[in-house]
């Protein structure tokens, strides 16, 4: 399709290793609609994503992919998204509680004694019901 040799991508690296979120979006290019994957980094990119003023395009999944740390296991997982949110814990550091849709609930906070019942100013920036099913 692209000629011998070439590709869309080859190698994604990552220096931390965080979770971050696999989103696919359709998009109207030339009259066709044209379905393209979005590896967004963090939360503040993925908002703006999913408030795009574009009406060419929508979101139509997301999912996350978790760290072993956040996890409990030895490798990292992906796993399709209900909700995030992002508030403040008990000392104001910023954290971001991730739901999926096994019904897990994760954290990004490195604090051994977090205390999900503690973060306060929470902010939906996404919820599964959100998204446009094709």
């Amino acid at each position: 399709m692209f000629g011998a040799g070439l590709a869309h991508w080859h190698t994604v690296s990552r220096v931390l290793r965080l979770h971050w979120y696999y989103v696919t979006v359709q998009h109207e290019l030339e009259g066709r609609q044209v379905e393209y994957e979005l590896m967004i980094n963090d939360e503040h990119q993925l908002e703006a994503v999913l408030n795009s003023k574009d009406p060419t395009m929508v979101v139509i999944s997301a999912q996350v992919v978790i760290p072993a740390y956040m996890n409990g296991g030895g490798i990292p997982s992906m796993e399709p998204l209900t909700r995030v949110s992002v508030g403040e814990d008990e000392l104001e550091c910023v954290v971001c509680i991730i739901e999926v849709e096994s019904g897990a609930v994760y954290h990004d906070s490195h604090r051994q004694d977090f205390d999900r019942a503690l973060v306060t100013n929470l902010k939906e920036i996404y919820h599964s019901s959100r998204i446009r099913q094709i």
